[in-house]
């Protein structure tokens, strides 16, 4: 069995990682470890897992990242420690003790860079939230992927992973690097997604791996920041992948903007929104964080 190393970050709600953390207990795949990444928490989650949980690694960063930059602490931990797989796990999920049975399974697939589980609302056991994402041409947008693909032979390959739950393979972190930490929440699987499938590697829908996901219980929607932080994300998204990046941002982003703000009435957030694209497009670009094996560390 190829050793699995899952990486739950965590900010505050404790309870929700303690359930998460307790559906891991219960995983049918033997050759697990876990490690909680802490992201400057204020309810004493570190301290707490410890105790609830001796056999989870946990690391603290002290102060809030963000969201690629503090699982990228995980996922180097893991790797140094001999991971051939890596779990990216929200800690408001709820994971099926047969998950990794499912994954591992597509992940070794020849090319497989992500194995997709389906992810079903947590108070709607039987609706799936999200089986991985795909790309709508017009209007332009990534779409949710709610069907589910049963292929007599293989997996349905997806375009864009939802990093609330994915498998990541060695290889992938070895070809592509890190998460982007330039971004500080949003668009970051993505982007990872997008590099995933530019290195030659799929990306694949897993129907029969299950986790059941609270959605956004660290993240608000109803918040200036998280508007901000939405423009910002998707502006450097296009300048990285798109051959033309202000053609994209205009049409795509405009888009979004019209069904959030337009349609759906949340005017008082179009100003971040757009505050948030124009630092998306001033920022300059970095590197993003690349993992050497050689090294046994993570390089810019």
């Amino acid at each position: 069995m190829p050793p699995v190393w899952i990486v739950v970050l965590t900010l505050n709600n404790y309870a929700d990682t303690f359930e998460c953390l307790q559906s891991v207990r219960a995983l049918t795949y033997p050759a697990v470890r876990a490690v909680v990444v802490d992201n400057g928490s204020t309810d004493k989650t570190p301290e707490r897992v410890r105790f609830d949980f001796p056999e989870v690694d946990v690391l603290e960063n002290g102060i809030n990242l963000g969201v690629p930059a503090g699982y990228n602490v995980g996922f180097v931990h893991a790797l140094q420690n001999g991971a051939q797989y890596v779990l990216m796990l929200n800690n408001d999920t709820r994971l099926d003790s047969s998950i990794l049975d499912h994954l591992v399974a597509a992940a070794q697939m020849a090319g497989c860079g992500i194995a997709v589980p389906v992810a079903y609302y947590y108070n709607q056991p039987d609706k799936v939230w999200s089986a991985g994402a795909r790309y709508r041409r017009f209007p332009p947008a990534s779409i949710m992927e709610t069907r589910l693909h049963r292929l007599a032979q293989g997996y349905f390959s997806l375009d864009y992973a939802i990093g609330c739950c994915i498998l990541i393979t060695r290889e992938a972190f070895e070809r592509v690097g890190l998460l982007d930490d330039m971004i500080f929440f949003m668009w970051e699987d993505l982007d990872f997604s997008e590099r995933v499938r530019q290195a030659g590697l799929t990306i694949l829908q897993v129907p029969d791996a299950k986790v059941w996901h609270k959605v956004s219980r660290t993240s608000n929607p109803e918040s200036t920041i998280f508007w901000e932080q939405h423009g910002r994300s998707g502006a450097i998204f296009y300048r990285r992948h798109s051959r033309t990046p202000m053609r994209s941002i205009i049409v795509h982003l405009t888009y979004f903007a019209l069904r959030e703000f337009v349609v759906k009435g949340r005017w008082r957030f179009l100003r971040p929104f757009l505050r948030g694209i124009a630092a998306g497009c001033r920022c300059p670009l970095d590197d993003v964080p690349r993992w050497s094996a050689r090294s046994l560390s993570a390089t810019q």
